[in-house]
């Protein structure tokens, strides 16, 4: 009993030590590429800032020039595409195995290049990505175990997200929520640590301002809380397409062979949203700032608000760096400002207006990626608004079910099922990984095990129950030990069967 505690003790203070390393490298990566961002979106202005011949021909030879390059680092780094989160999810999870530094450089240099020119596509995903595989390169410096590494990838994604938005406590959620989809100490504490730690390196460095200038003033009355269901029900709707739309965009391109015309076709798009509406290009940020302070046409937002949620996702259907958390803010803050734009005047909703775009905001993000905690902790963080939570919550409660209700999966799951069928994402190397990695689950009310003991248990594939934690007592089981409600079981499983399990034991 006393070695146990005293091996427990030592694992938590190595914790707090390697989650402290993982959050101030996840902090630089994501402050560095944020930095990059803003620069190139500067560029970008002066390369779109008017039509002529010259800048046509100069806008061609770098979409070559950038084309062949984005190709190349996808080439040298295939786990680098899209936003990078279904990757870290994959790599917890034991399906992928990524190459750190390749990774890296990838997101960096592909990310930035794909800014300048104009993808409509976020920094967030991809300093999720960047501070995992910084966690995973630490871990193996380090020599730490399989498991701890899976512990710290995690931390290092959570701490990517706090640094991009300033969100610490957000980052703490997602990697509850959106990665390991499970409560758990060794999930939690690395996570809360790192996330702190990045986001004061992003502090330190970049101030210590929220990620919006703009906040609420004044909360939306509850004798006009039903607009907050109106704006649930529309985000919902517009969400389900944005993912489907996602999809439709990665069966287009994929059925694109030559990456000439694959590349052209991007690069063309791009082009022409840059000369004809610039405001669609980037992830969007300035586009938000610039919504929050002067009040925009019905017509001009039906405009933001399409070519955004088409370009977006033709971007990200072609499979290049980069992520969607901010351009599916945008999506969300313009239907939070349709709703006002139609019915403002009617009603005298002046005060309420940046109400609007931050309820937008909070509904998009829970019907896209279906995670209702992390809409309302992220949003609140981002815009420092901490005395709308019930518009908040109703406003995710109600786009979550309508989303729900049109059986679209969250873009997460979905992306991440269409990457485990894609083959070439799987080196060798991984297809015969036999590791094994430690999880812990806690035991809800749908699962058909309650009540059985591990005996009558039929798992999909092998594992080792090491312990279950039972209001607050950990005890060895035993093949007669029965699992009950609200257990908390720590399980040993081998990477290539780890999904199966997860899936067995979430009722997924």
């Amino acid at each position: 009993m006393k070695d146990d505690f005293n091996q427990k003790s030592k694992l938590i203070f190595r914790i707090l030590f390697d989650s402290l390393i993982v959050g101030t490298f996840a902090g630089l990566f994501s402050v560095l590429y944020r930095f990059v961002i803003m620069k190139m979106d500067s560029y970008r202005k002066f390369l779109y800032s008017e039509f002529s011949i010259k800048s046509l021909l100069i806008l061609i030879v770098l979409a070559i020039i950038i084309s062949f390059i984005i190709y190349r680092l996808l080439k040298w780094a295939p786990l680098s595409g899209g936003s990078g989160i279904p990757q870290i999810r994959g790599e917890i999870l034991g399906k992928f195995n990524m190459d750190e530094v390749p990774t890296l450089v990838s997101k960096i240099v592909g990310g930035g290049l794909g800014n300048l020119m104009g993808f409509s596509l976020g920094r967030e995903g991809p300093s999720i990505q960047m501070g995992g595989a910084a966690a995973k390169f630490i871990g193996k410096t380090l020599k730490r175990p399989p498991d701890e590494i899976k512990y710290m990838i995690t931390a290092g994604a959570a701490a990517g997200l706090a640094a991009a938005f300033n969100a610490p406590m957000a980052g703490c959620i997602f990697a509850i929520e959106e990665l390991h989809k499970t409560y758990s100490k060794y999930v939690l504490l690395p996570a809360l640590i790192a996330s702190i730690t990045a986001n004061y390196v992003s502090f330190v460095i970049m101030g210590a301002e929220t990620s919006f200038s703009f906040f609420v003033t004044e909360s939306l009355p509850m004798n006009l809380i039903w607009l907050a269901i109106l704006i649930g029900i529309l985000t919902g709707l517009v969400g389900g397409l944005y993912n489907l739309l996602i999809t439709k965009f990665q069966d287009l391109f994929k059925k694109i062979d030559s990456k000439i015309v694959k590349y052209a076709l991007l690069m063309g798009v791009t082009i022409i949203i840059g000369f004809s509406f610039f405001e669609g290009t980037g992830g969007g940020h300035g586009l938000l700032e610039k919504m929050a302070k002067e009040e925009f046409a019905v017509k001009y937002i039906l405009a933001i608000l399409l070519v955004k949620l088409f370009y977006t996702t033709f971007c990200y259907g072609s499979g290049v760096q980069g992520g969607i958390f901010l351009p599916v803010l945008v999506i969300g803050g313009s239907c939070g400002t349709l709703i006002y734009a139609l019915l403002g005047s009617k009603f005298d909703l002046d005060p309420y207006y940046v109400n609007f775009i931050i309820l937008g905001m909070s509904g998009i993000l829970a019907s896209v990626v279906r995670s209702p905690i992390l809409s309302v902790i992220l949003v609140t963080e981002m815009t420092k608004t901490f005395d709308h939570l019930i518009a908040l919550s109703i406003v995710v409660v109600v786009s979550y079910y309508v989303a729900e209700i049109l059986k679209v999966a969250p873009i997460y799951d979905t992306l991440f099922e269409r990457q485990l069928r894609d083959k070439n994402l799987l080196s060798p190397k991984e297809r015969e990984l036999g590791d094994y990695s430690v999880f812990e689950y806690t035991i809800t009310g749908d699962l058909k095990i309650i009540g059985k003991s591990l005996r009558e248990i039929n798992f999909p594939r092998h594992l080792i129950i090491m312990s279950i934690e039972r209001e607050g007592t950990e005890i060895v089981p035993t093949a007669d030990d029965k699992i009950l409600l609200g257990d908390k079981i720590t399980v040993l499983i081998k990477a290539e069967d780890a999904l199966e399990i997860d899936k067995f034991l979430k009722n997924e």
